[in-house]
């Protein structure tokens, strides 16, 4: 028992000022009394000159608990809060230094109460507003980044959509190119159609020759028939003229006869024209056979290839004047029509699809959470108002309204020791003789989006310090 406490005696007499619990182990003394300079163990001094208030050490290892080396550092206790070091020159200095030592260890007793508790009380109180707040921001940032989350998803749905439409819209134009750049074996059979073209031609400007022809008779033989007419009825009959008389009598009998002439002469023409008819039918059932030939289906059906009959009819209509002459391809002109509307379409959809995409890939932070952050704040620091609008830009405004843009934003970059996350922005105007203008943001963690410091660390680059929700994060998180 008396052992264990001159043992006690003894280690609490070897306790040094100013070194850590850990530490004073290597403030002992040898055989000889001696002790070793931590940093230079050539130097030895007696023991007893440890916080002599004189400097025998050039590490400073020999007076951790005065001022009297610079190098020094002083270990503060502080009972019931926590631990922590104080320069050395700073001991004894006749300043109660409560930031670093609470316990008032740099001082001599007495000289500084401990205001350990207390700090400890406000330090806790601290904390638990500041984990307060912290949970309130990463609950509030859960809810941002399932908003990104829905945006991700949303811009990829409209990003398939789109790549349907195009490939849709791209099938359709090839198929109208298809149609507009016939094949061989499609090209003769378009050239039996000219040739039918040309006959139906000729045939048009012969029917309408004889037509032509057939109204000049007729009018010529209405004038000679009202005037053998007036003769007949008007000529004096006691006048024994012979010739008169005979003629009077012949058209008499014309007038008889007429009906049957006029039939006899309109089955003349009726036959020219039926001839020229089944001329141009004989041609067409020649054209027949040489498409079916051409088209490699001579066996199919008369009718299942073409509707000779309606087309006869629509050509024959279109030449006498029944329906407007129709120019080779109906559908070309509806065809080119729709070919500038899908490729305009085209290039609408390409944009907007490179725009989604562009967007999509582009670095919005961890989790993509920026893509939710489409809103501006403004705050106020000193004689300038800032604009922050987080996937946009960064501006300036003075006083009367004039905004200057510091950066457009460019990326993110995540300082993995500090926990925080960056906002870089870039391509700001220019400034006045100098570079262009760009920005820092340094988030940091809160409920709500404010501004709260803007400095200028080098000229015409900013930095914004900004409290946000997207500044929050869990240790385990990024």
């Amino acid at each position: 028992m008396l052992a264990f406490f001159l043992l006690c005696c003894c280690a609490a007499a070897n306790w040094i000022r100013g070194v850590e619990p850990d530490r004073q182990s290597l403030y002992q003394p040898d055989d000889d009394g001696l002790w070793a300079c931590l940093g230079n163990p050539e130097i030895k001094i007696s023991f007893d000159r440890i916080n002599d208030d004189y400097c025998d050490c050039p590490d400073g290892s020999d007076e951790p608990g005065t001022s009297a080396c610079s190098l020094g550092q002083f270990y503060c206790a502080n009972e019931g809060f926590k631990p922590n070091y104080l320069p050395s020159y700073r001991v004894n200095d006749g300043t109660c230094d409560y930031d670093l030592c609470c316990d008032g260890s740099d001082e001599p007793d007495g000289k500084c109460p401990s205001r350990c508790a207390q700090m400890k009380k406000a330090w806790d109180e601290e904390t638990a507003a500041r984990n307060a707040a912290i949970a309130k921001g990463l609950a509030k940032k859960a809810k941002i980044q399932h908003k990104a989350h829905k945006q991700q998803t949303k811009l990829r749905y409209e990003i398939t959509q789109l790549s349907s439409e195009i490939e849709k819209l791209e099938q359709e134009l090839y198929g109208l190119n298809q149609l507009q750049a016939p094949t061989e074996k499609e090209s003769a059979i378009i050239s039996v159609f000219e040739q039918l073209d040309s006959s139906l031609e000729r045939l048009s400007l012969q029917i309408s020759e004889k037509l032509q022809q057939l109204n000049s008779k007729r009018h010529n033989l209405r004038n000679l028939e009202e005037i053998l007419e007036t003769m007949s009825n008007e000529y004096n009959h006691n006048f024994n003229d012979p010739a008169v008389k005979a003629a009077a009598q012949a058209f008499q009998e014309y007038s008889v006869n007429q009906g049957l002439t006029k039939d006899e002469k309109g089955t003349d023409q009726a036959s020219e024209v039926e001839t020229l008819f089944a001329n141009l039918q004989s041609q067409l059932k020649d054209s027949e056979a040489e498409i079916r030939k051409l088209a490699g289906r001579e066996d199919e059906d008369e009718n299942e290839l073409f509707d000779f009959k309606s087309t006869f009819k629509a050509m024959v209509n279109s030449f006498l004047g029944v329906s407007k002459r129709h120019q080779k391809i109906p559908s070309t002109r509806e065809s080119e029509k729709r070919k500038k509307e899908i490729e305009e379409e085209l290039k609408r959809l390409r944009r907007d699809q490179q725009t989604k995409e562009e967007r999509l890939n582009k670095d919005y932070g961890p989790h993509q959470i920026l893509m939710a952050m489409d809103d501006c704040i403004v705050d106020k620091i000193g004689d300038y108002d800032y604009r922050l609008c987080f996937v946009e830009k960064v501006e300036q405004i003075d006083r009367n309204g004039h905004a200057v843009r510091i950066g457009r934003f460019e990326r993110t970059e995540f300082d993995e020791e500090k926990q925080q996350l960056k906002l870089i922005y870039e391509h700001g105007d220019k400034c006045w003789n100098g570079p262009v203008r760009k920005a820092t943001v340094l988030l940091e963690c809160c409920e709500k989006d404010t501004i709260v410091a803007v400095t200028e660390p080098e000229k015409c680059e900013y930095t914004l310090r900004v409290k946000s929700p997207i500044g929050c994060f869990e240790p385990d998180e990024v």
